[in-house]
């Protein structure tokens, strides 16, 4: 008898445990938000300020925003009035401010992912590298990816410095080493105009 209640209570042991270490255990699905809020993000900042940081411990840029909003599931950060600031010492910073913003990580060249910040309406690209020393470009989508220091875009852009304006349909920025490649298109040439202050008399 003793021995047929000792069996008893292995196999029902064994079973408690065979169910314990059971291969769906946790793979209960997670609640869905109510369908009012699955439009909803999921952190919603006010007057935030982000920096990001290189592995070495320096500061690679700045984000400040009158509003961020995450989005979780799409890895989608958008944002509002968007200030941002790229560090690349012992050149001065670049700046960049638009009236939107979006932010995503996308596997890129070699699949090493990426962040993509897309800047939209009024945008203005800036770097100060003293009084009389200024690039400004203007354009109304610029397509922004940190790690490389490299901005590109396809819609129209003009192009201030003490060198003069120039206007273009498009350009690829490096911006570490301040090379700008233009883009022209059928709709119009890259077209520059010097101060007179600037010809040799």
């Amino acid at each position: 008898m003793k021995q047929l209640v000792a069996g008893a209570l292995l196999a029902v042991g064994l079973l408690l445990l065979a169910f314990y270490f059971a291969p769906w255990r946790g793979a209960v699905a997670p609640r869905q938000p109510p369908p009012e809020l699955r439009e909803e993000p999921d952190l919603y900042l006010e007057e935030a300020v982000i920096d990001q940081y290189r592995d070495d411990g320096t500061l690679h840029y700045r984000l400040a925003a009158q509003r961020t909003l995450h989005f979780e599931a799409s890895q989608l950060t958008r944002v509002e009035r968007p200030d941002f600031t790229l560090y690349s010492p012992p050149q001065p910073p670049w700046r960049v401010y638009a009236k939107q913003g979006l932010m995503r990580q996308r596997r890129g060249v070699d699949k090493v992912v990426e962040e993509t910040i897309v800047l939209r309406e009024d945008v203005v690209l800036q770097q100060v590298r003293g009084e009389t020393d200024a690039t400004t470009i203007r354009t109304s989508e610029l397509r922004l990816y940190p790690e490389r220091r490299h901005a590109e875009t396809d819609r129209s852009v003009m192009i201030e410095s003490h060198a003069g304006r120039t206007a273009a349909q498009g350009l690829e920025a490096d911006l570490e080493s301040r090379f700008l490649r233009l883009k022209s298109n059928a709709d119009g040439l890259v077209h520059t105009i010097i101060p007179p202050e600037l010809f040799v008399r």
